[in-house]
């Protein structure tokens, strides 16, 4: 989950404050020379962070007053080096523990960082130390949020929105806890509160989306969709949202008009690609699978390293199933392999390869895979359970009866249950 909302605050209220215009006891007290410094700072920003950063970093930093520090890592935060900005605002709270512009900045990178612990962690201790505000809340409903911890986080933007009862972020940031809580009344009712007063938040009618869709709901789900896309502020992901319902009703050529609108003008991420090529698979349709297969080959021809290595092995696993479906035999074995290759421990591509091999009448190698699979954590009773299969069209009834048995151990099914029962007959029918 992305925060793309926060923004540090690099407005002119924010260099106020570093150039020690706005006197609190949190905040350093700068110079006159720093204040020139930090003024030509910011008017150089305007049109060359690089050079404003060169122009601030010229000072000797570990002695350089820390509103210099949060300036740069002001400077660091809006060209995204977060790493850069992360020092800069630690620098400044090692001069001044009590710094708190510093540390909401520095809770921000955290959370552009994947770093919701820290974050967390940071603004707890920043509103133990008081006093809290509408900012401080707000960031630490989101870390809570990332945490897992929705009940908590409902309560932090409760206690925003009692600073700032109109507050965008608040808001958005309650209705995503609500959500997280399956109270999905209450996020339909306050979604279509906040969209008759803004009814060009795309967010909100993601979240709207997201609760119909819980509720099984989809053709409600579709008109929430459509109504976003009607006014422009469907984010792509929605809208291949609004793919993935179509296709999931069985609507294959209406979802390839809808993914294509989805992605235009941006590179999907590799997940959405996955499941939208996923789905055309499960409601078996090769063509547009393909379609989807050829637009995947364009992403990782302009952008090799788009695809993770656990992505790409998923795509393989993906294009073994395609090519099954289209009677290709030796490329879906040939992908499966490709697949383990990648990832030697990869359950499921081994339990594919093992059915490919069994079809393909070479019934050791067949077993051997299932054996490989039976080794990983999670996938024991699958593999058992298909060993058994196979041992037991080849009339090795005892053998699958045993490891039917092992399989039920791991995890209990009452359809292996009945398939074992009646394995146990034919092997007793079979015992002099």
């Amino acid at each position: 989950m992305k925060w793309h909302g926060m923004r540090v605050r690099c407005t002119a209220l924010t260099w106020a404050w570093a150039l020690g215009l706005h006197a609190a006891p949190l905040e350093p007290t700068v110079t006159r020379a720093e204040r020139a410094l930090l003024q030509e700072a910011t008017a150089m920003a305007v049109t060359n962070i690089a050079a404003a950063v060169r122009l601030l970093q010229a000072d000797n930093l570990d002695q350089a007053n820390p509103a210099l520090d949060f300036a740069l890592g002001n400077l660091f935060f809006q060209s995204e080096q977060w790493d850069a900005a992360a020092a800069a605002y630690d620098r400044a709270l090692v001069k001044l523990p009590t710094f708190r512009a510093a540390g909401l900045n520095l809770g921000r990178v955290y959370l552009r960082q994947d770093k919701s612990a820290e974050a967390l962690a940071l603004y707890q201790t920043l509103v133990a130390a008081g006093p809290p505000d509408a900012d401080l809340f707000i960031l630490l409903g989101h870390a809570l949020l990332l945490e897992g911890h929705a009940v908590s986080a409902e309560t932090a933007y409760r206690q925003a929105l009692l600073y700032r009862p109109k507050e965008a972020d608040a808001l958005r940031g309650l209705t995503r806890a609500l959500l997280e809580q399956n109270r999905l009344a209450e996020v339909i009712a306050l979604t279509g509160e906040l969209l008759a007063l803004d009814p060009v938040q795309g967010e909100l009618w993601a979240l709207r989306a997201q609760a119909y869709l819980a509720l099984e709901d989809q053709a409600t789900a579709l008109r929430v969709i459509e109504q976003a896309r009607r006014l422009t502020c469907a984010a792509p992901d929605l809208l291949a949202t609004q793919g993935d319902i179509v296709l999931h009703q069985d609507q294959p050529v209406d979802a390839l008009r809808a993914y294509p609108v989805a992605f235009e003008g941006q590179t999907p991420a590799p997940a959405r690609l996955l499941r939208a090529l996923e789905g055309f698979i499960l409601v078996g349709d090769p063509a547009g699978a393909e379609q989807m297969l050829e637009r995947i080959a364009a992403v990782q021809a302009t952008e090799p390293a788009a695809f993770t290595n656990a992505e790409q092995g998923a795509l393989l696993r993906l294009q073994s199933a395609w090519a099954r479906q289209l009677n290709r035999w030796d490329d879906a074995l040939r992908y499966t392999e490709e697949a383990l290759r990648i990832n030697p421990l990869d359950g499921q591509a081994l339990l594919a390869q093992s059915e490919l091999l069994h079809a393909a009448d070479r019934v050791e190698e067949a077993v051997m895979a299932c054996e490989q699979a039976a080794r990983i954590k999670g996938f024991e009773a699958e593999a058992l359970v298909r060993q058994a299969q196979i041992e037991a069209g080849r009339e090795r009834y005892a053998q699958a009866v045993s490891l039917l048995e092992s399989a039920q151990a791991f995890a209990p099914q009452p359809h292996v249950a009945r398939f074992l029962e009646q394995l146990r007959r034919l092997a007793a029918s079979r015992t002099p």
